[in-house]
């Protein structure tokens, strides 16, 4: 029944992550296992020395049996003996092992395109734009204490603030990109994820900016409140997904999920640490009631009242009581 005459080579896919393995199945019969003699050597220890057993007739069927006790082949999420099937693919499990059996016809997924495009000195290609990008993120981060200082600029404090609100922000994302991508396709990717974390932070900087001038305009803190919202539960696992699913090409329902599950935990300490939306859940509030944001731009939507005017209607006003 069995021959080594006119079969059609047939692959076998190992599933692994980052680079499959392919093997060629080219004989009538063939064994996977542990052990050394297997014509296929899988060395995952919940796989049996001797866990399977290929065979394959002239008719174009192909039949597996099981010989493992411990952990035995599961064909098609099915746990039996034997499995044949003339249909292509055919998945099954070893342990803790995916694989499929494959016809070499079988379609491939489209190249997909590196990040740089090959070009050394594309945004992605080198090593340079990395450490100019860092730069800038610092600098962002030191203009940013500046405005916002009301005391005499120490250098002490400048480098304290840049370190906590700068450093420790972007080395957060680089490492949980970095290892999150290790996990899942076998490699580090250190260079584009720099780049990429770099970038979202000089956009948050720029739309902080814009945000505090909305504040100034509104007389309101709800600009912020509203952009810091935004950014953590819409932007960032926006900035994420497309990271995961240009970049490193994950597909694209893991690309989202995974981005959400990344930006939660920053979301969370976002809306915790915003002293508007503590508010609503705190007869205390840390923010004043009045408006005591500053602008050069001078702009604003509410009626303007002049200092003169501000004491002539304080002199109408009838004196408080003391309480104690």
């Amino acid at each position: 029944m069995f021959g080594e005459h006119s079969l059609e080579p047939l692959i076998l896919e190992i599933k692994t992550r980052g680079l499959h393995r392919y093997h060629a199945l080219d004989k009538s019969e063939l064994s996977i296992g542990r052990a050394l003699d297997n014509d296929i050597i899988l060395s995952d220890p919940t796989v049996e020395p001797y866990h399977l057993k290929i065979l394959r007739d002239d008719a174009g069927k192909v039949e597996l049996q099981n010989l493992a006790s411990v952990n035995p082949a599961r064909f098609n999420n099915r746990e039996e003996d034997k499995f044949i099937s003339a249909v292509l693919p055919i998945e099954f499990s070893l342990g803790r092992i995916s694989a499929r059996i494959l016809s070499r016809s079988h379609r491939v997924a489209e190249t997909k395109s590196l990040a740089s495009g090959g070009r050394m000195w594309h945004l992605y290609g080198h090593w340079g734009w990395a450490v100019l990008l860092l730069g800038l993120c610092f600098l962002a981060g030191g203009l940013e204490f500046y405005f916002n200082s009301y005391h005499t600029l120490k250098w002490g404090d400048l480098l304290k603030y840049v370190f906590r609100e700068s450093v420790l922000s972007i080395a957060a994302f680089v490492f949980t990109l970095s290892i999150l991508e290790r996990l899942l396709v076998n490699r580090w990717e250190i260079k584009p994820v720099i780049i990429s974390v770099a970038l979202v932070y000089l956009i948050y900087q720029l739309l902080s900016l814009l945000a505090v001038e909305l504040i100034y305009l509104f007389s309101s803190d709800l600009p912020t409140s509203i952009f810091d919202l935004v950014w953590y539960f819409l932007l960032v696992p926006a900035a994420v997904s497309i990271y995961l699913i240009q970049v490193t090409h994950l597909g694209q329902r893991k690309g989202i999920l995974l981005a959400i599950l990344i930006s939660s935990p920053f979301a969370v300490l976002a809306i915790m640490q915003n002293p508007t939306i503590g508010s609503f859940f705190d007869d205390f509030n840390s923010v004043a009631d009045y408006q005591k944001s500053l602008s050069p731009l001078n702009w604003h939507l509410s009626q303007r009242v002049s200092i003169d005017a501000f004491i002539e209607e304080a002199g109408d006003l009838e004196p408080g009581e003391f309480t104690d």
